[in-house]
């Protein structure tokens, strides 16, 4: 099944391209599942993973770069349970997530 890709995020002020990579690796040689390069207003994604991981993977990373974006320490040990209780938040209140963009769009007419 051929599912669709987020091609760009918007975050704060900045907009980051998003690749989707088959090897994804740290400087370690770890496979990664995701990593945001601040510098290069890019996020590059594991496109071997589910569709799901990807999307959690890019909630992930949006994240960190939140975070760059209003000057917070954007360790791992922060970000990733952020990251997964706003991934779980937005799922969980599919109603409050569908008024806060109605009421954002009435808001950009």
């Amino acid at each position: 099944m051929k599912v669709p890709k987020i091609k760009q995020l918007k975050i704060g002020s900045t907009y980051y391209d998003v690749e989707y990579v088959d090897d994804l690796r740290d400087e370690k040689n770890r496979i990664l599942f995701g990593r945001i390069y601040e510098s290069y207003r890019l996020i590059r994604i594991n496109k071997n993973c589910s569709y799901q991981n990807m999307l959690q993977t890019l909630q992930h990373e949006g994240e960190h770069g939140i975070m760059w974006e209003y000057g917070i320490n954007d360790k791992e040990k922060l970000v990733t349970p952020l990251s997964n209780g706003h991934y779980a938040f937005i799922i969980d209140n599919p109603e409050f997530i569908r008024q806060i963009l109605k009421y954002a769009g009435r808001m950009k007419k």
